[in-house]
């Protein structure tokens, strides 16, 4: 008896499915039975909360949880998947990567809802340009005084795992990026973004509808028009969602602040606070020099309306490494060299922020 070509099929698609391929290669639990042998934390102290929970407390910026060496994990699809919880949002974490070739990257994340265990998934394949295995990994945080941490694994997926991971992609939510216009992304499944099934989508509507009025001489021109409007429908609800997940990720997080909270917790790198805080010193009609490296400009807008100078009496140094303070010589030097004589520290804002006032010269 011949068995029917859709249930051919369907086994077919069950037996593709049931191919595992590539089981997970390492995981690592962090509760109070997990075995987290070789990870070490970094400008960081462990603790456990009274649940049991995994938690690294903040001792500077930025902290990172650092993976066993020696990891061999094969380069093509791999993934990190953690399940994190931290007391911030709208703050970016990192995923370093470092391969076999001694090369490395790091990947980007949002921190999700506050207070709530999230997970996150990265493909780490993306950014290995060479194929060399990856031999250890490390999430890097800053601006947040404590993250619980309950797995990391780190795996290769089997077909049913990609699948999963496809349609987790699809709803994912990244929060709203903070620039001249707020936006939010357009979710992407796996490398593509999710227009593309869209216009597939778009295409098929149209086939199915065009050769159902097929008899009549306007059946083209509808079958286009109405094809669109449901793709159209489509994406503004799937749009529309990623709003109400922004909404309620703004609620929770700013709605009970004042307007200088929201826009400190936002900003993330604490640039607008100290920013604040140094035009409570500078006097009216004061002029400024800031280094603050790749910050300098979030700086210098957080400042306005206080202009900036080359030659200005007020020095503001924020998170600047190569900017040294010599206070028996009272001289400001960026890698050796002089930017400023006879300086004075006048405030100090954290363990990287100062602001200090020159009656001297110096080469800018």
């Amino acid at each position: 008896m011949m068995m029917p070509k859709k249930v051919l099929l369907v086994l077919c698609l069950l037996g593709v499915l049931s191919s595992t391929g590539a089981a997970e290669e390492y995981a690592w639990r962090f509760d109070a039975g997990g075995d987290t042998t070789g990870w070490k934390a970094l400008n960081a102290s462990p603790e456990r909360d009274a649940a049991g929970f995994f938690a690294l407390v903040r001792q500077d910026d930025p902290f990172w949880l650092v993976s066993p060496q020696n990891l061999d994990v094969a380069a093509k699809s791999s993934y990190i998947e953690f399940r994190i919880k931290a007391p911030e949002t709208y703050l970016l974490g990192y995923v370093v990567v470092k391969t076999r070739d001694n090369r490395s990257w790091r990947e980007e994340f949002s921190l999700g809802l506050p207070d709530a265990f999230h997970v996150y998934r990265i493909e780490l394949s993306r950014g290995n340009r060479t194929g060399s295995p990856i031999d250890s990994v490390a999430l890097a945080f800053g601006n947040v005084e404590r993250v619980w941490i309950d797995y990391i694994r780190i795996y290769n997926p089997s077909r049913s795992q990609l699948l999963r991971i496809y349609w987790s992609d699809l709803w994912e939510v990244p929060f709203a990026a903070a620039t001249t216009v707020n936006f939010v992304s357009t979710p992407s499944i796996g490398e593509y973004s999710f227009l593309a099934p869209l216009y597939g989508l778009l295409l098929f509507a149209f086939c199915i509808l065009a050769l159902r009025w097929r008899a009549r001489t306007d059946s083209f021109t509808r079958a286009l028009i109405i094809a669109c409007v449901f793709a159209g429908t489509l994406f503004a609800l799937r749009m529309d969602y990623t709003w109400y997940l922004q909404w309620r990720a703004d609620q929770a997080s700013l709605g009970r602040r004042s307007v200088d909270e929201r826009i400190s917790r936002v900003e993330g790198s604490g640039t607008y606070d100290f920013a604040k805080n140094v035009k409570q010193v500078i006097p009216a009609g004061g002029t400024v020099r800031i280094f603050a490296g790749i910050l300098e400009a979030k700086v210098k807008y957080y400042l306005l309306p206080v202009k900036v100078s080359r030659t200005a009496p007020y020095i503001a140094v924020y998170k600047d490494p190569a900017i040294s303070f010599d206070p028996v010589q009272k001289e400001l030097k960026r890698d050796n060299v002089v930017v400023a004589t006879n300086a004075q520290l006048l405030m100090t804002f954290g363990k990287d922020a100062f602001l200090y006032r020159s009656l001297g010269g110096g080469r800018p």
